[in-house]
């Protein structure tokens, strides 16, 4: 969804953000800014494309009040960013590259000429200076941001269960805020309406959504289908004990599936 303050400022330099999940209504994206699929910008993110080229890959997440920009405003100024990245709550990024799968903790900065490869990580709160890298698998921290340990696989899986689940989160956001007034006012409607709603009825709610069956035709259905198992499909070549020897036709029951 287009941002509210999507800014072109040439004909050639203007975001290119049809291709992302959500950019929030109220996040900034102001020139030269190129988002890839699934990509989202989060609640009051500024991403500067007038002071610098921004590139942000598929699937790539930068949340709430993150700022990307040149601070120095150069001429060939680009900030890089992969995909399957993740951007920290009010992080700040100078011209820097981040390579796929990187992460930035909230609050981080990186500063010009900064570089955090594939699956490195800058913690919270830490500041990487001037043309400093955070190697592929580390963990940096502090400031200025020094090595901490390597990142185990079992982070690695954290990581990407943390990035997914961002990522459906900004998926419903975006469900959201495309809503129009009516929509809007049908669904507060629907809330009011499940809140009072009578327990008995919630639970058949909940059953139909589990897949068990609620309604009238449904019930006929399974009777019918247990008559045919039960009745159409009897083996009348085996005895039924419950009659008589020459006490109508001998019969068995198939067993319940």
């Amino acid at each position: 969804m287009p941002s509210l303050r999507c800014v072109p400022i040439s004909s050639g330099k203007f975001p290119k953000l049809l291709d992302s999940d959500w950019v929030a209504p109220n996040a900034t994206v102001i020139g030269d800014v190129n988002l890839g699929e699934g990509a989202s910008l989060w609640h009051g993110v500024v991403v500067r494309g007038d002071t610098a080229s921004i590139s942000i890959g598929k699937n790539s997440i930068v949340q709430d009040l993150a700022h990307i920009g040149s601070n120095a405003a150069q001429a060939g100024d680009k900030v890089v960013i992969g995909e399957n990245v993740h951007v920290g709550t009010n992080a700040n990024l100078d011209v820097c590259t981040l390579d796929n799968f990187a992460f930035v903790g909230m609050n981080a900065t990186v500063h010009r000429g900064g570089k955090v490869e594939s699956f490195g990580v800058l913690s919270a709160g830490a500041v990487l200076g001037a043309d400093e890298v955070v190697p592929a698998g580390q963990i940096f921290v502090g400031s200025p941001a020094h090595y901490l340990r390597d990142l185990t696989q079992e982070e690695k899986h954290l990581m990407a269960e943390h990035k997914l689940e961002m990522q459906q989160l900004s998926q419903i956001y975006s469900e959201e805020t495309e809503k129009n007034f009516r929509e809007i006012i049908d669904s507060i409607d629907d809330r009011i309406k499940y809140k009072y709603q009578d327990p008995q009825d919630k639970f058949v709610d909940h059953l139909g959504e589990a897949g068990f069956p609620t309604t009238h035709e449904d019930m006929e259905y399974i009777e019918h289908r247990i008559y045919h198992d039960y009745v159409g499909t009897v083996d009348t070549d085996m005895k039924d004990y419950k009659h008589a020897e020459g006490d109508g036709p001998n019969r068995t029951w198939t067993p319940y599936e």
